[in-house]
């Protein structure tokens, strides 16, 4: 497996096209030297694609040392011949590809995508940009950033279904109860349980510009009643009667014990991240001896989903 780092984030890319030029075989100890020579001869930037190993989202990548890295240069205009040159010039066994693509605004090209749809009942999810639907009873309005949680992933929609479900069944008691929202990304599922009825709800998230992405998100919707803390779920001294966890099965396990300790007894735990695979190992690691009983259990794609109550 691969994954990029960028070196130097000077990219910009004023005409319609630019050239990427793949080095491979460069040499680890020249990697700098080879870096300092792109630049000179007018990179715009430097990416080194880094071996690494993830036996699976629990854990933190572990890089894999080699002795021969790629990276991809980037040139608004063709190199000239002394770029190539200089390359061989320090290593005769360094190996390139020419690419010419298209310069585009990847995320005006991803908003083309984004579309308003129906996430459950009569509730929305539209685009800030756009303007929603007449069938749309509901709107929550999303400017997603690099925060996870435009609801259309398979787990958001089940999470959905969940809080939907719980405020249809218990709608006359939600307004005295309060949730958190444990990794609320674009704080989506916050503000569904918000419109919803939910009378406090709390929205906790590691990633400091995905709270960030999720204020706005929420002062986009006038729903500044939510709250997106600083506060981590181990440093969480409250009790809630709703705890909402959409995140990968390895890290609930993890925070089995946190998630357990701010749920009041007879609340309500509702989970979904496990993938369908992990789905036994999931189920014995945190489910077995932690005294929650299942409400449901749902599937989709590959992705499963419990609502579970102490």
């Amino acid at each position: 497996m691969k994954k990029r780092r960028i070196l130097v984030t000077t990219l910009f890319m004023s005409d319609n096209s630019y050239f990427r030029i793949r080095l491979s075989q460069v040499p680890a100890e020249l990697e700098d030297i080879i870096t300092t020579h792109c630049f000179e001869c007018g990179a715009s930037g430097v990416t080194e694609a880094l071996a690494f190993t993830q036996p699976d989202l629990t854990y933190d990548p572990q890089l894999l040392h080699v002795r021969a890295h790629e990276m991809d240069v980037f040139f608004q205009e063709r190199p000239e011949c002394n770029f190539f040159d200089g390359l061989l010039e320090h290593s005769q066994g360094i190996k390139w590809h020419i690419y010419e693509e298209e310069n585009k605004d990847w995320l005006e090209e991803w908003k083309k995508g984004f579309k308003p749809f129906k996430l459950v009942g009569d509730f929305w999810v539209v685009p800030s940009w756009l303007q929603p639907p007449a069938e749309c009873k509901h709107a929550i309005y999303i400017d997603p950033g690099m925060a996870f949680g435009t609801g259309t992933h398979a787990t958001t929609q089940m999470m959905a279904f969940f809080i939907h479900k719980l405020s249809e069944k218990y709608k006359n008691d939600i307004a005295n109860w309060a949730m958190l929202d444990v990794g609320t990304g674009t704080a989506i599922l916050a503000m569904l349980a918000q419109m919803s009825g939910m009378g406090l709800v709390t929205g906790i998230e590691i990633d400091p510009e995905a709270r960030r992405v999720a204020r706005e998100n929420v002062k986009l919707n006038k729903l500044t009643q939510i709250e997106i803390p600083e506060t981590q779920i181990e440093d969480m001294r409250e009790q809630y009667d709703v705890v909402v966890a959409n995140i990968i099965d390895g890290v609930l396990i993890n925070i089995k014990k946190d998630l357990l300790r701010v749920l009041k007894p007879g609340g309500h735990m509702l989970l979904t991240g496990i993938l369908e695979e992990r789905d036994n190992h999931f189920f014995e690691k945190f489910m077995e001896n932690s005294g929650l009983t299942v409400i449901r259990r749902l599937e989709k794609d590959e992705w499963v989903g419990y609502w579970v109550q102490s």
